[in-house]
């Protein structure tokens, strides 16, 4: 079920964080949760559930027009979750408007699987840039 998280679900959104951190070149816990509460007051965090399980977490930002944060619990990736939570997100913005994304560079394994998704839902590459000195790129999706 995908739904927005509220601060009830801090805890079980630690847990797949634990689980995934090291996919996230900077990761600090205390940004994180900073920026998940931020994402849980103005209603830009959803996240998706099975049998009390967090599997998948996606943080937004309206203002922005940015995928700020997506994340799949590792036992449950390849089953579509990633692509039902950017779809969930799509429907907040207004036709027209443009989604970016930073993600890893092609050719960096650790990105392969996000790329594959962001590309799968529409997202196009565009300019390379370096994020926590980590080499990255920005990746764009018109609604």
């Amino acid at each position: 079920m995908v739904r927005y998280v509220i601060e009830n679900d801090l805890p079980d959104c630690l847990i797949l964080m634990e689980l995934v951190k090291d996919d996230f070149p900077g990761y600090k816990e205390k940004e994180f949760l900073e920026a998940l509460y931020r994402s849980i007051e103005r209603h830009e965090a959803i996240l998706d559930e099975k049998g009390g399980v967090v599997t998948g977490l996606l943080m937004c930002s309206y203002e922005d027009n940015e995928l700020t944060f997506l994340a799949t619990h590792p036992e449950y990736r390849k089953k579509g979750i990633a692509n039902d939570l950017i779809r969930n997100m799509k429907a907040d913005f207004s036709k027209g408007d443009t989604i970016y994304v930073t993600t890893f560079r092609e050719g960096d394994l650790k990105g392969v699987a996000a790329r594959a998704c962001y590309h799968s839902c529409g997202f196009v590459d565009r300019e390379e840039l370096e994020v926590f000195n980590y080499p990255c790129q920005k990746m764009a999706l018109v609604i």
